[in-house]
């Protein structure tokens, strides 16, 4: 059954294969196999000879494979089922059982596909139940597909069929089949107005349908039942019945319009099912009213660029009849360019081009059945224009409202528009417009009066001003006396609407749930065209807007602005126009191209309440909302003092019970310091509680990653790592990792999952989410029989890095918040008196905080640009690394640039390439390859990003186990990607010596190296770090603290290329330009194309207002420079000075400062009054002493004695001044470091301290008294680390006080009063007076 075969090409060894095909259902296979495999050096006598022959035994033991696919006992089954089948009813059980595994577990689970109104569920036993109405009317059969799955690698999947007829029940009224709408001409008799035919969805076959009944609803209105009859006639529609509808009297329009005429409906069926419906009943206007002069104002919105001409509506005059425009004339009484009449019809056109302004047009109208001529109407036009930016970021607001009442501005009042507009400009700090106003009709049915007006508000420059007028929903409500429907856009689910004709009297159903099963999106767009609501004295014109939806999961980032808009920047940011595209700068504390801020503080606050709507004073921030996504991955990392408090919520409106239809929610906490999720997508409420033994309350970062998808939550903390989050990996040298088994995290402390009710997939929720706290209670829910916390307490603490489905949530300024701030001062190195610099990053939790540099930075203070790498073609490198990487997570950070789709940037890998973990470019995408072998390779891509454009470009790959994340630049929507599948190995044992290449793969043969598998030629590769650590990238570093370049071929210093320029011409004024590698034709840098594009001019720079903090810009050729005010620092003012960083202190420390500062400023004038008396009893004792001296040659003890000593100072690192060193102010005296002094004797004083044993006292600057000899000694004074050094008592610094504490013998002494033998080796005497002085 087996046999053993030699290895290609010579090399040592065989392999051992099977003749036979194994199978572990074979009960003979699976008890294994025992068998001897001998080998032979082939000796003289071959196999015969025992001495050449060795041998050794083989246990083969068979692992289970998943090779069976589930088998069913029965595959079919069919049934007939009435469609009032109750919920719940048991209909079949299909049962399976897998070969494989020895018949392990099946999970059972009905095909979305079949089954897409979700009406029907399968247990774990494979019983099949009804868990939604049937419907005969929607589908009269099923057919409905029911998979087990067996717990395989792969999973295999059998099918089984349930076939179900649905009959019919009388349980559908009949509807208004036709006609809706009749007119009547008013002042006419009274006469037929209609006959009316019914119409029944049931199935007449069975009696559940005609003959119909008909009649005039005894419950409507006194001027419905005066004015109309309804009889009904047995016979007509072939016997089905038809109801006749008369009127009794005249009709005027002018006294009401339109009349809904309440029918009163009902089938054959039994029991029989009645029905109320309506008959719009129209009033046609005859011309009985004379006309009278009317005013009429206009408002109308334009946008820049937009070719088409703009309706104003029709010229008004006061009539009380509206449909005799047809006899009346128009004409101009004054003329005006730019606006446009048709005469017969009275409509009013404008020219797009119209400047902003208020115009004055009159008119004059004529009716001839009416004898009138040259009737005065005045209309005023009002003309603003807008940004089609500013359109596009409009917030649509729905109003129970009509729109004509909405726009009609009653005499000496407001319109109820102009009210709102006013209204919100107050809240969100800028003036507001109505962009369009929007009829509504109810169900979309044109038979219905307008159910509402949805208004378009622009707020310029201002972002997410939807969640302002979300927050004061009711206060508007009230200041405006009418209903605020919704704010936003809404879910897609809402803007969904069956496009196949459904019968009056029946639902419509949404199709988002049914035909989009992997989500849906909805977003605003702009239509062509104009809109007008006309309300005779006043209109609204505005471009039209709509709101777009489509299936599928909208995760694709806007496409990069080409022009700068209050948009492109957040947080304070400045826009900058670049060759290609927009750039913007960003203030300190921001992150990435659109300067996000990344990080919030809560300061907690509030409790659990009692219920009801009130709303709560704590800690909160509202964001956008959870997209509807059949995949959805949140990450968040938290720095927590509190064990309990509300993290993220997404759910029903704050402060309302939980409807029927809209009972999503999503609820993140912390309860006694560990996350719990709580989970509903429609199916009822999943609680998710990770049973940790560690607290996340410790005010250290921790990371909770939450996904939901296929049915099934999860939720991971730390990412499995075992230890907190953001802070660096404790690392084993390579020796060490070698004699130590890695640890694999316990995933049961950090992991959790839970499956999803049946075909729960999407989180249908609008408005926002919540970070932080709740604003209301929660809504009333219980899950698994418990009654969830009414309001959960708020958070105090910090968030930071909100990711949704890859984007980063900006948590800066434009948010709406209460109690809680942009940053997190307890993590923030600045506020913590920790200055990073210009490229450094602030990194750690409270007490660990550190700073890393930027990539491209190194050295001290992140000051020192890194030196890149060239790769030529057929180039790599190898390194050979000084510690091994901790098996549970690599990183990977380098920075690149390239023009090439292909090519390996980084290959981590194990002992014989077995694992690996590489980052390499596949067709122009960046891509991060995992191997844990016997998994097949798994890849995560950043597919929608252009990085192979010759720019340099930030790349970071980390795994953690067998989850995988990629990132590039600022790890934003399309330069971000993640594969967070925790299943299989996750350790990867890397081979430090051998298993570290960059730029290529070399195959060698032998000793001899003679190809480079995928190398990345034409490329540059800098700053490399792996997991954290510099690495070396040659020849420019051959070797760091963490490895060396242990072989490389092919690499140069730095990334240059040779000039794209050399062979090309531009068309002048225009160069040639040099891209790396690449070129194009322009002005240069800092220069562009005159007006009249005939010449190259200096581009102002300083127009785009580039510097921050109140900064001065100065226009340079090219370029510009910023004048910064104090306290601020960096090309653009954006850096902080550590100097004034504000320290803010409570009233009783500031206090007890003063106190200590009075008590020092009294002891320093005590000392100095101490001092003082001491050296006048110093000088009077001098005088004294003078008087008996001769000379300094004497043999008294006099004062000018000095010993036969040698003194040598040396200063290691000078002390500075404003940044200098102090020698530099005088060059003369640069070299001087000895001082010889000769003397005959020493003084008597001298000579009674040696006896004594005492040391003369010398005072210090910072007023210490130490004790000096008068030893020969050399003296080493070093500044290192700003430490004080312990002098002694000739160090010059001591002398820089004179006379304090100085010994005869000293050096300032002989200054002041000695001569002859003194010698001072040149300058020295200078030195001294300087430092005295």
């Amino acid at each position: 059954m087996f046999t053993v075969e030699g290895r290609r090409r010579g090399g040592p060894g065989g392999d051992l294969r099977s003749l036979t095909s194994l199978d572990y259902e074979k009960p003979i296979h699976r008890k294994g196999f025992r068998f001897k495999v001998e080998v032979t050096d082939m000796g003289r006598n071959g196999w015969d000879d025992k001495y050449h022959v060795d041998g050794a035994w083989v246990n083969l033991r068979l692992v289970d494979e998943n090779d069976n696919v589930p088998t069913y006992i029965s595959r079919h089954a069919r049934l007939t089922l009435p469609e009032d089948t109750p919920i719940g009813t048991h209909l079949t059980t299909f049962t399976a059982r897998d070969l494989d595994g020895g018949g392990q577990a099946i999970r059972y689970q009905v095909a979305p596909a079949s089954d897409p109104g979700r009406l029907f569920d399968v247990d774990g036993s494979g019983a099949v139940r009804l868990v939604g109405g049937l419907d005969r009317e929607v589908a009269d059969t099923h057919s409905v597909l029911v998979w087990a799955v067996d717990q395989g690698t792969p999973p295999r999947t059998a099918t089984a069929t349930l076939s179900i007829d649905v009959t019919d029940v009388n349980d559908n009224p009949p509807f208004l089949s036709e006609p809706r709408e009749v007119q009547v001409t008013e002042n006419s008799e009274a006469q037929l107005v209609a006959r009316v035919k019914l119409g029944d969805p049931d199935d007449w076959r069975q009696g559940h349908g005609p003959p119909f009944t008909i009649s005039l609803d005894p419950r409507a209105p006194p001027h419905v039942t005066d004015s109309v009859r309804v009889t009904l006639d047995r016979r007509g529609d072939d016997g089905r019945g038809v109801g006749v509808v008369w009127t009794r009297a005249a009709l005027d329009r002018e006294e009401r319009p339109a009349l809904l005429v309440p029918l009163v409906v009902g089938d054959a069926g039994w029991p029989s099912l009645t029905a109320t419906v309506t008959l719009t009943l129209h009033v046609a206007d005859v011309n009985d009213n004379p006309m009278a002069p009317a005013a009429k104002t206009v408002t109308v919105h334009t946008m820049q660029r937009q070719g088409t001409a703009v309706p104003l509506g029709r010229v008004y005059v006061q009539d009380p009849d509206d449909w005799d425009a047809a006899s009346k004339t128009y004409a101009w009484s004054d003329p005006q360019a730019g606006f446009f009449l048709d005469t017969s019809s009275g409509h009013l056109s404008m020219a797009p081009s119209t400047r902003d302004g208020r115009y004055e047009l009159s008119f004059k109208v004529s009716d001839d059945s009416q004898g009138q001529f040259g009737v005065k109407a005045n209309v005023t036009v009002e003309v603003k224009t807008m940004s089609s930016d500013d359109v596009k970021h409009a917030t649509p607001i729905t109003l129970a409202v009509d729109p004509g009442y909405l726009v009609k501005a009653e005499k000496g009042e407001a319109s109820l528009l102009t009210r709102l507009k006013a209204t919100v400009s107050v809240w969100v700090g800028t003036e507001v417009e109505a962009a369009w106003v929007q009829p509504l009709k109810e169900n979309q049915e044109p038979s219905m009066e307008s159910a509402g007006s949805r208004v378009w508000l622009v707020t310029p420059g201002v972002i997410n001003a939807d969640h302002a007028l979300l927050y004061r929903k009711s206060e508007l409500s009230n200041i405006l006396g009418v209903e605020v429907k919704t704010v936003g856009v809404g879910t897609c689910q809402e803007h969904f609407v069956d496009k196949v004709h459904v019968p009056a009297g029946t639902e419509k159903r949404s199709t988002a749930d049914s035909e989009c099963e992997n989500g849906c999106w909805a977003r605003t767009v702009l239509s062509s065209g104009f809109s007008i609501v006309d309300a005779n004295t006043s209109a609204v014109v505005g471009p039209r807007l709509e709101v777009q939806t489509g299936c599928g999961c909208d995760n694709s980032s806007p496409s990069p602005d080409t022009t700068c808009t209050p948009y492109t920047c957040l947080n304070g940011g400045r826009c900058v126009s670049t060759s290609t595209g927009t750039e913007c700068i960003c203030p300190h504390g921001t992150w990435g191209s659109h300067c996000k801020v990344l990080s919030r503080h809560f300061e907690g606050g509030g409790g659990r309440g009692a219920g009801g709507g009130s709303m709560s004073k704590g800690a909160w921030a509202w964001v956008p909302p959870i997209p509807p996504c059949a995949e959805v991955h949140i990450s968040l990392e938290i720095l927590s003092t509190t064990k309990s408090a509300a993290l993220l919520y997404s759910g029903p409106e704050q402060g309302t019970e939980q409807k029927q239809g809209n009972r999503d929610l999503m609820l993140l906490e912390l309860s006694q310091g560990r996350p719990v999720l709580l989970l509903d997508l429609g199916g009822g409420p999943v609680t998710l509680t990770l049973n940790s033994s560690a607290s996340l309350a410790d005010n250290t970062w921790h990371r909770i990653d939450l996904i939901w998808k296929d049915e099934l939550m999860e939720m991971i903390v730390d990412l499995c790592l075992g230890s907190s989050w953001d802070e660096p990996p404790t690392l084993a040298s390579a020796a060490q990792n070698r004699t130590s088994a890695p640890v694999l995290p316990d995933a049961h402390a950090c992991r959790g999952a839970a499956r999803l009710p049946r075909n729960t997939r999407v989180l249908n929720t609008s408005g926002v989410l919540q970070v932080g706290g709740l604003v209301y209670p929660l809504p009333a829910l219980k899950t698994e029989g418990k009654s969830a916390p009414r309001h959960p307490p708020h958070f105090r603490g910090c968030i930071r890095n909100l990711r949704i489905n890859g984007k980063l949530v900006d948590l800066g300024s434009g948010v709406l918040s209460s109690a809680s701030s942009p940053g997190c001062p307890a993590a923030d190195c600045l506020a913590n008196h920790l200055h990073c610099g210009l490229h450094g990053r602030c990194q750690g939790s409270p007490g660990s905080l550190r700073c890393e540099c930027q990539p491209g930075w190194g050295g001290p203070g992140c000051a020192s640009p890194t030196t890149p790498t060239t790769f030529l073609p057929n180039s790599y490198v190898k390194l050979a690394l000084s510690f091994s990487p901790l098996a549970y997570t690599t990183s990977i950070t380098l920075r690149f640039r390239t023009l090439r789709r292909r090519g390996e940037l980084v290959v981590l890998s194990s002992q014989h390439g077995r694992d690996s973990w590489s980052v390499q470019l596949v067709g122009g995408r960046l891509c991060a390859v995992l191997h844990l072998h016997p998994r097949p390779p798994a890849s995560i891509c950043l597919s929608r990003a252009t990085l192979t454009d010759g720019r340099w470009h930030s790349l970071t790959a980390n795994r953690y186990g067998s989850a995988t994340f990629l990132s590039v630049d600022d790890g934003d929507g399309d330069l971000y990607n993640a594969s967070l599948v925790l299943e299989g190995r996750q350790l990867l044992e890397m081979d430090g010596q051998e298993g570290v290449l960059i730029g290529g793969s070399p195959e060698y043969v032998g000793a001899t190296m003679f190809k480079v598998h995928n190398d990345f030629r034409e490329g540059c590769i800098d700053d490399l770090r792996i997991s954290g650590h510099s690495a070396p990238l040659p020849p420019a570093v051959n070797s760091t603290p963490w490895g060396q370049a242990s072989a490389f071929k092919g690499v140069q210093r730095g990334c240059v290329a040779p000039s794209a320029c050399a062979n090309v011409s531009c068309r002048p004024p225009l160069s040639c330009v040099d891209t790396w590698r690449s070129y194009h034709c322009g002005c240069g840098e800092g220069r562009v194309l005159s007006r009249g594009r005939m010449t190259c001019e200096d581009e102002d720079e300083c127009a785009w207002q580039p510097c921050l903090s109140g900064g001065s810009c100065f226009n340079t050729q090219p370029g510009y420079v910023c004048s910064c005010p104090a306290g601020f620092s960096g090309q653009h003012c954006q850096l902080p000075d550590v100097g004034q960083t504000s320290l803010k202190l409570p009233m009783g420390v500031l206090v007890t400062i003063v106190v200590w500062c009075i008590f020092l400023v009294l002891l320093v004038c005590a000392f100095l009054l101490h001092q003082h008396h001491r050296r006048a009893a110093l000088r009077r004792g001098m005088t004294d002493a003078k008087d008996a001296t001769v000379d300094c040659k004497g043999q008294v003890s006099s004062p000018c004695n000095h010993t036969p000593n040698l003194l040598e100072l040396q200063l290691l690192k000078p002390p500075k001044s404003n940044g200098q060193p102090a020698w530099a102010r005088n060059p003369n005296i640069a070299d001087v470091d000895v001082l010889q002094v000769d003397a005959t004797s020493e003084t008597s004083s001298m000579e009674e301290q040696r006896r004594s044993g005492t040391q003369a006292a010398v005072v210090l600057e910072n007023g210490e008294r130490r004790g000096m000899t008068t030893r020969t000694e050399k003296l080493r004074v070093d500044f290192k680390g700003g430490e004080e050094a312990v002098l002694t008592g000739d160090d010059l610094r001591n002398y820089a006080y004179e006379g304090e504490g100085s010994s005869p013998g000293s050096l300032s002494s002989c200054l002041e009063s000695c001569s002859g033998s003194a010698k001072f080796l040149g300058g020295f005497r200078e030195v001294a007076h300087m430092l005295e002085s």
